[in-house]
């Protein structure tokens, strides 16, 4: 299966890479990121796609670009779909993407709701067409 990759350019010569993706029926954001190693979701945006999360503490390091330790949680998705590929009861961690989101918004770039972390982009099998811009889905249902 192939889905579509939106390029969204960041200064001179970068790039993030977005796909939709849909939670319980609603579209979601998704930033591809081969350098995370779990899937994860906004904790802004956690109330909007479930309507009562189970949020318990992740006992586990988070970490980001720098050494420190990132606050987290985590709930599951009832429903999580990318095209017509979908998978019931998935784990994600939650993490404050405010600060990024907010340097989105002020180049009018699209919100982040999550992001395909290296977990779920093992399980897809997944391969990134960065000549075709595609996310190609190799996992046989």
């Amino acid at each position: 299966m192939q889905i579509p990759i939106q390029v969204i350019p960041l200064q001179p010569d970068g790039c993030h890479l977005m796909i939709a993706g849909k939670v319980n029926g609603l579209k979601a954001n998704i930033l591809l990121d081969t350098g995370a190693s779990k899937t994860i979701m906004d904790i802004q945006r956690v109330s909007y796609y479930l309507a009562n999360p189970e949020i318990k503490a992740y006992d586990k390091p988070v970490m980001g670009m720098g050494n420190d330790k990132i606050e987290s949680w985590t709930t599951r998705l009832s429903e999580f779909s990318i095209g017509t590929f979908s998978l019931s009861d998935l784990p994600v961690v939650l993490v404050d993407l405010k600060p990024i989101n907010g340097s989105y918004a002020v180049y009018d770039l699209p919100r982040i709701d999550m992001v395909l972390g290296g977990d779920l982009l093992m399980y897809l099998k997944a391969i990134i067409d960065y000549q075709n811009k595609v996310f190609i889905i190799n996992l046989k249902r």
